[in-house]
């Protein structure tokens, strides 16, 4: 019932913000989510907008598209960046030249169908839900801490880091999380031990509890940073769903999807609109809502920690440098 009745609250339009002199990057942004997140933020006429997205032409079509909602010819820069390739999220920070992002919407994710690697190694869901989303976070910081330094207007956002949340992050078993640290995510790569059901929302609160994580480890005074769940949206996520699974998610799709204006709604409201009292919390429809028992329990408390130490190792062992991310570390 609490399902079927946050699918049916009323998401308001968010109050547009000065974003005249603001840079802003939305992850995953030729489709879906992304494309109405950017239409959406063209409603506050940014300085800059930055689609980021794996196939160039895709954003290029995603840019066309976006021009009629686009009144005050804001600047639309299409950016390759694909989350499944460690070098591709190092590319694409690098290719900022370390200006400032006064708003990162990181939204970029995918759910499939069956264990699949990427060109480093990993299964594909947990690559880009979690390690390249992970990655792409701790690098656009100096990016986000650069846009902090500057002068703020009234009616002007502070730096914003959102990284786009699932309420599926609740129905994660994640029986791996019991292993010791440092085997957790080598269990997670296992195709013997993968289990298809699970992936997703076991990669949806991975990511929620790195962003926790990551959200202790930087002042809401620097940078607000929070979690927003869309809620079950009309988008292409579940393209590649077959059989019995695949009917019931597009029959209840059909039934109680939210649009994905409104899911975009959500999360524009986090990126635009929230104040500190949002760092490091989970939001749905707009409010600040309690994670799944596990996230609040003793046990995630721990996890998170467990899970930062495997994600940096990961980083390591990839020679690559985060810490320009912590200079004061």
């Amino acid at each position: 019932m609490d399902f079927i009745r946050s699918q049916l609250t009323k998401i308001p339009r968010v109050a547009p913000v000065d974003l005249s002199r603001s840079t802003v990057l939305i992850t995953g942004a030729n489709s879906g989510l992304g494309l109405e997140t950017a239409r959406e933020i063209l409603h506050s006429k940014p300085g800059r907008l930055i689609l980021a997205v794996r196939d160039l032409g895709k954003g290029n079509e995603a840019r066309k598209l976006l021009a009629g909602a686009n009144p005050s010819g804001a600047k639309i820069d299409v950016r390759k960046l694909d989350q499944s390739n460690f070098q591709s999220v190092q590319a694409f920070v690098a290719g900022l030249e370390g200006e400032p992002v006064d708003i990162a919407i990181l939204n970029a994710g995918v759910w499939n169908t069956k264990f699949t690697t990427t060109v480093d190694g990993y299964e594909s869901d947990l690559q880009v839900n979690y390690l390249g989303a992970a990655l792409l976070s701790l690098l656009l910081l100096p990016n986000l801490r650069a846009a902090a330094a500057k002068p703020r207007l009234p009616n002007v956002p502070r730096p914003h880091l959102t990284v786009v949340a699932s309420g599926l992050h609740e129905m994660a078993q994640f029986p791996e999380r019991r292993l010791p640290s440092g085997q957790v995510l080598a269990a997670l790569n296992d195709q013997k031990q993968y289990t298809q059901k699970d992936r997703y929302p076991v990669t949806k609160l991975l990511s929620l509890l790195w962003t926790k994580s990551l959200s202790s480890r930087v002042p809401s005074s620097e940078i607000i940073i929070s979690s927003p769940a869309p809620g079950f949206c009309k988008t292409g996520l579940f393209r590649d769903m077959s059989g019995i699974a695949g009917f019931i998610l597009r029959l209840a799709m059909a039934v109680l999807g939210r649009s994905a204006q409104d899911g975009a709604r959500c999360l524009v409201d986090a990126a635009l609109t929230k104040t500190e009292e949002t760092h490091g919390l989970y939001l749905s429809e707009m409010s600040v809502k309690p994670e799944s028992e596990l996230v609040r329990s003793e046990e995630g408390q721990k996890l998170q920690e467990k899970m930062w130490e495997e994600c940096m190792e990961i980083f390591v062992r990839h020679d690559i440098n985060v810490k320009a991310s912590f200079p004061a570390a």
